[in-house]
């Protein structure tokens, strides 16, 4: 019994050690994506349309950053501090996306 805790105790920790060591944020997920869309693309047509979807790409996180930064001026009319509070992580998810379609425009440029 001791043995079968014993070894179901070290698969979890195995588990969860070698679960982390790949671990990737989604922001180094999509740089990889980007450049493996960019070197797959060998003909002319191929580059436009990889330059096509990374200008949609920028123009969406853009304008999902003014939706934001609109909900944020907006009022819920509930408690301050959870209004304030709630406005602050809208502004900071605004300005994050927009540093997202800013190196997504970056990448563009560079392509």
């Amino acid at each position: 019994m001791k043995i079968n805790k014993l070894t179901s105790l070290l698969l979890v920790v195995g588990f969860l050690a070698g679960s982390s060591l790949f671990a990737v944020s989604q922001d180094t997920e999509d740089r990889l994506l980007e450049q493996a869309l960019v070197s797959a693309a060998v003909t002319k047509e191929q580059k436009v349309a990889v330059a096509t979807y990374l200008k949609a790409l920028a123009q969406q996180k853009t304008e999902r950053a003014e939706e934001l930064r609109a909900l944020a001026k907006r009022s819920t009319g509930g408690k301050f501090l959870a209004s304030n509070a709630q406005s602050e992580k809208f502004l900071k998810q605004a300005k994050a996306l927009e540093a997202e379609a800013a190196k997504t425009q970056e990448f563009l440029n560079n392509l």
